[in-house]
């Protein structure tokens, strides 16, 4: 692996476009030379709100970044959201004949197999990966390379993007002659770098919560087992502020920020909010508390629901992890979520020094498949 792998990676939010240009650095760190973010219309219910939009806010990502295509980077990489994207699950099975040894190619051909069946023409195949093995003498691994037998089956996960994104995205990119474009799902990014290896034998669950949509992904293995996602996150908070106590929407944000839910006030306690012309307003503690916490909760039916349709069983014992921007910067979000949901929630963080924020978990996952992929050349 030479040094000079540096890969340009696009982050395609509900409500921001990021885009990164970063290598690797020492002990498994990163070296990131820029990241750029754009304010947008951003998404909704799976289309984009000013599409006509996206080619200049590229451009201007790309100009911020500095970064013109040569050969060192004529390739870019682009998250799909969850939105945008569909997972079935399919068995794959190769016989050998005789009892032998397996071997990575053998394995490749699987994939193969399973994504050659799985073409469709709405969709494209972004990924296949493996949920379990089973040996022909009923063994069951993650890691069957190595060990001997005279059939194996796969479990797998495929991962589609709708065509349109692609075709969107395509157009786009054209137009700053890079040679290429790999698109990786973000979700399975987010569950691969950011979820233990050893929590992910039994089913997890990443809740990726943005500014307008809420993901949630089951992952079991080194793939995902079930994904979907639904218009609910941060911004609708702060409109709900909005609404309540008549507020513009810089100010109520501002009021977002100031909230802590784990406070019961007095009658009369308030949070002070400077108003756009300056003015201070007292605003009740409990009434903006209620008003995000009615949100969280309906937030929190919703994800139940979920996990009911894509569990037959109730799990009493489920790993939770919780990235994106929408809840976990309002102080104790986590905590309400996870009270109204009876379960425990961990911050989904990137296993890196200093990067240990949920919002920077989607851009800093999608970094580490692209530098895998690029590796896997």
């Amino acid at each position: 692996m030479g040094k000079e792998k540096f890969v340009l990676v696009f982050d395609i939010g509900s409500s921001k476009l990021r885009a990164m240009y970063a290598g690797r650095g020492l002990n498994n760190t990163f070296n990131i030379k820029g990241l750029k973010e754009i304010d947008y219309d951003g998404f909704f219910e799976g289309s984009f709100l000013k599409q006509e939009k996206l080619a200049s806010l590229f451009s201007q990502l790309i100009s911020n970044l500095d970064i013109r295509p040569n050969k060192k980077i004529d390739k870019v990489f682009i998250g799909v959201p969850a939105e945008f994207s569909s997972v079935r699950t399919t068995d794959a099975s190769i016989s050998f004949g005789d009892r032998k040894k397996i071997k990575k190619s053998d394995i490749d051909s699987l994939f193969y197999t399973a994504s050659e069946k799985a073409k469709n023409s709405d969709v494209e195949v972004v990924s296949v990966d493996p949920l379990s093995y089973i040996l022909d003498d009923g063994r069951l691994t993650l890691s069957p390379i190595g060990e001997s037998a005279n059939s194996i089956t796969a479990n797998l996960s495929i991962v589609y993007a709708d065509k349109s994104f692609i075709d969107l995205f395509n157009s786009i990119i054209a137009g700053f002659n890079f040679n290429s474009v790999e698109y990786i799902s973000e979700p399975l990014a987010q569950a691969l770098f950011i979820i233990p290896k050893e929590k992910r034998e039994d089913l997890t669950l990443l809740i990726d919560i943005g500014d307008l949509t809420t993901s949630i992904a089951f992952v079991k293995g080194d793939g995902l087992l079930g994904l979907t996602s639904f218009a609910r996150g941060g911004g609708f908070i702060t409109n709900d502020l909005s609404e309540a106590f008549n507020l513009s929407m810089n100010e109520a944000d501002r009021l977002k920020k100031q909230i802590v839910l784990s406070l019961k006030g007095k009658q009369n306690d308030f949070y002070e909010l400077t108003l756009d012309e300056g003015r201070v307003d007292k605003i009740l503690l409990n009434s903006a508390n209620e008003v995000v916490s009615y949100r969280i909760e309906e937030l929190a039916q919703v994800i139940s629901k979920c996990i009911q349709m894509y569990s037959r069983e109730y799990l009493t014992y489920l790993p939770i992890y919780l990235t994106g921007a929408g809840l976990s910067k309002i102080k104790g979000g986590r905590d309400y979520l996870a009270k109204c949901l009876g379960k425990n929630i961990n911050y989904g963080l990137a296993p890196l020094p200093g990067k240990d924020k949920p919002e920077l978990a989607s851009i800093l996952s999608l970094v580490s498949s692209a530098l895998q992929s690029n590796e896997n050349i």
